[in-house]
């Protein structure tokens, strides 16, 4: 009943690695299924959260304070009225997500994940890291931007994710005694990855009698 926590530099390939490993060890695949759980409480559009998401400071806090008081979960947080600030939304995610740890056998993509749950025994916190050109021409690959445009988005991008994760307490998000391991996406490739991943789970479910 482990829970997989994949952090990721952006464009490192964390929804790829994410997927395959879903699929490999039958877990449930938790991105898109968080961002449904997050509008079916707030009783708003899967669209609306990944705009959400998407934006960074004031923008999306104001959407929050819109909508939060018709969050049934919110109500239940303590400290957390119908006004929604940036600290609140991560009292809102660690809801969320602990309740998806509790369930077990899941992945979860980003979203913080390995600050929430680096106390939970079961769960394996794996960060993902990619030299700057494979991220940048992940980026033109997928998105269709130039070279230009798409250094500019993963340098934006990036000090976005750190920002954010450094408003769960920790000083230093990069820091690895928070993971089980940190993988090189660029040298291993999507591929081995999830083959090291998957491995590090057969190793916690032998060390703990669950196989």
């Amino acid at each position: 009943m482990a829970v997989i926590s994949i952090s990721r530099q952006y464009g490192s390939g964390g929804w790829a690695v994410g997927e395959k490993v879903a699929v490999r060890l039958r877990y449930r695949f938790v991105d898109q299924a968080m961002l449904d759980k997050v509008a079916h409480d707030a009783k708003v559009s899967v669209q609306s959260v990944q705009d959400i998401e998407k934006r960074a400071g004031d923008g999306w806090m104001a959407f929050f304070n819109e909508w939060a008081s018709s969050l049934s979960v919110v109500r239940h947080v303590p400290g957390v009225s119908s006004e929604f600030d940036e600290e609140k939304y991560r009292l809102f995610l660690k809801r969320v997500i602990f309740e998806i740890a509790a369930q077990g056998n899941a992945v979860i993509i980003g979203r913080g994940a390995q600050m929430i749950l680096k106390d939970r025994p079961d769960a394996i916190r794996v960060c993902l890291v990619a030299k700057d050109e494979d991220r940048i021409k992940t980026l033109m690959k997928r998105y269709a931007y130039d070279e230009k445009k798409a250094d500019s988005v993963v340098y934006r991008e990036e000090k976005k994710r750190l920002a954010f994760l450094r408003g769960f307490g920790v000083a230093d998000p990069e820091d690895p005694v928070l993971y089980h391991a940190i993988i090189n996406t660029s040298l291993v490739g999507d591929d081995g990855t999830a083959d090291l991943i998957c491995a590090l789970v057969e190793a916690y479910e032998r060390k703990n009698g669950k196989k």
